[in-house]
């Protein structure tokens, strides 16, 4: 998936969450910065947790080096994408 399409899925994320979901898509899409979102530090990190139960099963857990790619929305969004692609990879033992 595209960055593009990683925005659309970080928009529609967004949307359903209780903690987010006054915004609107289109405003999700526009945005640049988490700060045009009115979203804090630390509900973005909850958010994470909310999309790594949601669509990982838990099976991946927060990376703090993802931490410095959260203030803006591309940053987000490739943090989607690494999310997906661990749930994704073969287990290590």
């Amino acid at each position: 998936m595209s960055t593009d399409d990683y925005r659309r899925k970080l928009a529609d994320f967004l949307t359903k969450q209780p903690e987010t979901s006054g915004l609107a898509h289109e405003r999700v899409l526009a945005a640049q910065t988490r700060q045009d979102l009115g979203i804090s530090s630390l509900t973005m990190v909850l958010l994470l947790t909310h999309y790594v139960e949601q669509y990982t099963d838990n099976t991946v857990t927060i990376r703090p080096e993802w931490v410095s790619r959260l203030g803006d929305v591309d940053g987000i969004a490739s943090v989607l994408r690494e999310i997906d692609a661990a749930s994704l990879a073969p287990a290590q033992h």
